[in-house]
């Protein structure tokens, strides 16, 4: 009878000391005007990116992996092109990356929608190599970001790194409108 009130004990020690172990960190950069949760700090690299129309770009990647072992097995980044250069350009960038991911193997998911009342296009792709890629693409302002989590089929999908994705201000604020195509903010 006493060992039988130590299981809930035990089954809670072994949760928490998961959890710890797999926590995800918010990762805030102001240059680039986002934050992001990710499993741990990301390394940036700088990625030639090339427009539909062959306007040459330069992207920012910002990747973290998570252990092949751990629930969050997968490869987490945000990339960031700034499309100053090239501003007539950005309105057509959401649907051009979204044909590019197509591309990646059996669209799950494929629709746009809105993070902040900022328009976004989001996708689930299975790949034939039995992985998951979720993508998330907005722009705003004279950016475009692409948010990808490439993970194993056998993992839950990694919905927390998606949905925290925010948009910030040149004072690092967190950009949130009332409405669709409202300039009128939330604070």
């Amino acid at each position: 009878m006493r060992f039988l009130s130590l299981i809930p004990a035990l089954v809670v020690v072994l949760f928490t000391s998961g959890a710890s172990a797999q926590a995800w960190e918010e990762y805030v950069n102001r240059e680039n005007f986002f934050t992001v949760n990710l499993p741990g700090e990301p390394t940036m690299t700088e990625v030639p990116f090339t427009t539909a129309k062959g306007t040459k770009l330069t992207s920012r990647v910002f990747t973290a992996n998570a252990a092949a072992d751990s629930i969050l097995a997968g490869k987490y980044s945000m990339t960031v092109v700034d499309y100053s250069a090239a501003p007539m350009e950005l309105a057509a960038a959401l649907e051009e990356v979204a044909a590019t991911e197509r591309k990646k193997g059996a669209v799950k998911y494929d629709g746009g929608g809105m993070v902040d009342n900022i328009r976004s296009w989001r996708m689930t792709i299975e790949t034939p190599a039995n992985r998951r890629i979720l993508t998330e693409i907005l722009a705003h302002g004279t950016r475009l970001y692409i948010v990808e989590a490439d993970t194993p089929l056998n993992v839950p999908p990694p919905a927390q790194f998606q949905a925290s994705v925010q948009i910030l201000d040149e004072n690092g604020v967190r950009i949130r409108y009332r409405s669709v195509g409202s300039t009128e903010r939330v604070r």
